[in-house]
């Protein structure tokens, strides 16, 4: 079986990617090949090394919604092209630029699509249009966006499949550097895992730092890893947050530690994981942390409530509340905080395995390329 996923992305950041290389790697044993739809100035740095089909057109997201629609439009025309020279059994659609041209392909080319929602979008009733068309099947990520749009949860036709944690996580040796609650005098080590772009509010953590008590103040490190992308906006948010660290003089305490291929041993390094975004989908970076045993101090927001079990496997704080984080920071200073055995914090995710999560896709795979089979 065939699987042609619709992305085009210019940069290899993880997140959509990383879900897809999980299904990859969990395909052959389910004799599945799966192919993704990149933009021709995609740059691949990670492994392992997926089958691509590159073009000039599709692009993944945009600021502007009408070069979204645009691009879509002329990019249906190329997936066109390419369905010609190739046979695919499956089309499945992850970003917003993905969603429109498989919309137009479902209305002109008669094929049953695949969408995967990705994020929280202001205007749901697209989703919701798009969910109800009898040749379309939507995945969304956990049981809140599935709130958020307002979705009635019904497989096959909606259903909720996770972003996959990576099965090795969970073999791993867990992590040796617990948090020691009971002593007040310990040194708290967070560790943050993502890209630098706006809208994962790493200025949050840095802002709430800045507020604490000179003594709790000094008793922090926040150690910040991910890569800077290369569009302006990501560039101008990495500078701010390099001026904001300089300003509020905490270059001893906030550290941009630039990219890692090391991602256990850079978390395993930390006491807790923070994830600060809004409206994080379904955060892959922590549910690996969990995975290794460390706890989460995250916002209240997107998959983090069905991810965190909040007083237990970590904290969590209201959505952008700077002055949320930093007491909860204090909290775990003050020793006000136990979180659950390394152990048990693994067990929490167990579930959210991603050959579980390859699984599910699988299914849903061979239920459509059947209709298709039946419908040519």
């Amino acid at each position: 079986m065939r699987i042609l996923h619709l992305v085009g992305q210019r940069e290899d950041a993880g997140g959509i990617l990383s879900v897809i290389r999980c299904l990859h790697q969990a395909g052959p044993a389910a004799d599945i090949q799966h192919t993704v739809w990149v933009h021709r100035d995609y740059e691949e740095t990670r492994s392992p090394v997926l089958d691509y089909r590159p073009t000039g057109f599709i692009t993944s997201d945009s600021p502007s919604h009408f070069a979204i629609f645009f691009t879509s439009v002329i990019a249906f025309f190329s997936l066109r092209k390419l369905l010609r020279h190739e046979s695919f059994d499956v089309i499945h659609a992850h970003t917003r630029g993905g969603l429109i041209v498989a919309l137009l392909a479902g209305l002109f080319l008669g094929r049953q699509i695949l969408f995967t929602n990705h994020s929280y979008a202001n205007r749901t009733w697209l989703y919701r249009w798009a969910a109800r068309r009898e040749w379309m099947t939507t995945v969304v990520l956990n049981p809140n966006m599935a709130a958020h749009y307002g979705l009635a949860v019904e497989p096959p036709k909606c259903s909720i499949i996770f972003s996959g944690c990576a099965d090795r996580f969970l073999q791993e040796p867990l992590t040796t550097n617990a948090w020691p609650s009971a002593d007040p005098s310990a040194n708290l080590k967070l560790v943050g895992m993502g890209t630098l772009v706006r809208w994962k509010c790493w200025h949050h953590p840095i802002a709430a730092l800045a507020k604490l008590p000179a003594e709790l103040k000094a008793r922090v490190e926040f150690h910040l890893w991910g890569p800077e992308q290369n569009d302006a906006d990501s560039k101008a948010f990495a500078a701010e947050l390099r001026e904001s660290i300089e300003q509020l003089g905490l270059q001893k305490t906030v550290l941009l530690r630039g990219v890692t291929n090391q991602v256990t041993d850079a978390l395993r390094e930390g006491h807790f994981v923070v994830v600060a975004s809004e409206n994080e989908p379904c955060s892959v970076s922590l549910m690996e942390a969990l995975a290794l045993g460390l706890p989460a101090l995250a916002a209240r927001s997107g998959g983090n409530v069905d991810i965190v079990r909040d007083g237990t496997t970590g904290l969590l704080y209201d959505t952008g509340s700077i002055d949320g984080l930093r007491d909860q920071i204090a909290s775990i200073l003050n020793g006000d905080f136990t979180p659950a055995t390394p152990a048990g914090i693994r067990d929490s995710v167990r579930g959210w395995a991603a050959s579980e999560m390859a699984a599910k896709y699988n299914r849903v795979y061979e239920q459509l390329a059947q209709r298709n089979d039946n419908s040519s």
